[in-house]
């Protein structure tokens, strides 16, 4: 057969053949377009599973007969099935999920959103049975598959371990609202706890007082001693804050060397008196511990709800100034706003 001429097409050669005609009749050109749609399919179907493979979620994929046609690592690891075993399986037999509550078999979720043309949101009230008999609290969900006609020609379920998820949760809510070095709360967690504690004291006629905190010297010692240490005394410090209060009152680190206490349902404003005696004896009694964190002294500024104010904002600078105003005196100013060296 004689070639008349053939170019490079990206890694296929397309090849033309002359048109004279054959015994068999004219010659055809062989298409070779069909071969390359082909591979460029099985390319693709390659990377989809590489990237599946890849993410976190357990994703398992179905035909409209709920079977399975894919299942990706992580599906195989929580599944106790390999693909090769899941393949053409029912859903049912690989992916056997009861209701955490009532232990009663859930309905098939692929076969659910094929026949309802949506998909289910993700939720955490199932239990997966895996082989050999684990059990395991999953959250899952699921959406059908379509073509590029939008006709449906499967579902694909994806599926993780809920505890891992209950944990991350727990762990960035956690985060979100304490301080990162001293685990105590920060700035915007403490407004929350501030405003509910507000509302409860106004209901019930308590009063509230408000510490601001600042360690003097801190900066120096800090530059003298390097940030190790200065991240020391501040968790350290932190932590005996937490010690002189109860569980109701609220710790905050409101930033660099101060710290916000709120000590909330009060009877009598002097009540708070005994917590900052505690509060100088813990801090004074860290600061002789360590040697050279002796040059360290703690100023301490006090505002009273609600006769300095019944809001954060007018309070908190109350507490401030008082802090501020104690840096060079010695004594303890009475009424109003307050103010104490430590």
């Amino acid at each position: 057969m004689k070639v008349r001429g053939a170019i490079m097409l990206n890694s296929f050669r397309a090849v033309h053949l002359s048109p004279a005609r054959t015994r068999y009749g004219p010659r055809k050109r062989l298409n070779l377009r069909s071969i390359k749609d082909r591979t460029n399919v099985k390319d693709e179907t390659a990377m989809a599973h590489a990237m599946l493979d890849f993410v976190g979620d357990a994703v398992l994929a179905t035909d409209t007969c709920a079977n399975i046609t894919y299942m990706n690592t992580a599906a195989e690891t929580l599944t106790g099935f390999s693909r090769k075993e899941a393949q053409g399986r029912p859903m049912e037999e690989v992916f056997r999920v009861i209701d955490v509550t009532s232990r009663v078999k859930r309905a098939n979720l692929a076969q659910h959103v094929m026949e309802f043309g949506a998909p289910v949101e993700l939720h955490n009230s199932a239990v997966l049975r895996a082989r050999h008999g684990r059990e395991l609290a999953i959250e899952d969900a699921a959406s059908p598959l379509r073509n590029a006609k939008g006709e449906i020609i499967g579902a694909m379920v994806k599926f993780h371990d809920a505890r891992f998820s209950a944990e991350t949760t727990a762990r960035m809510a956690y985060r979100a609202q304490h301080d990162s070095l001293t685990g105590l709360l920060n700035r915007y967690a403490f407004e929350e706890r501030f405003t509910q504690a507000a509302a409860l004291a106004q209901r019930h006629e308590k009063k509230m007082v408000m510490l601001f905190i600042d360690l003097n010297n801190f900066k120096e010692v800090n530059d003298t001693l390097g940030h190790a240490v200065g991240d020391e005394i501040l968790q350290a410090l932190g932590s005996r804050l937490l010690g002189c209060v109860r569980a109701t009152d609220h710790v905050c680190r409101h930033g660099g060397d101060e710290f916000v206490v709120l000590l909330s349902d009060l009877a009598e404003h002097e009540q708070a008196f005994a917590v900052v005696d505690k509060v100088r004896e813990s801090a004074a009694e860290l600061l002789r511990q360590q040697g050279h964190w002796e040059t360290l002294t703690v100023s301490v500024g006090i505002s009273l709800f609600p006769n300095d104010g019944e809001t954060l904002e007018a309070l908190l600078p109350h507490a401030d100034a008082a802090m501020y105003r104690v840096k060079t005196e010695t004594k303890r100013v009475s009424g109003g706003s307050q103010a104490l060296n430590l």
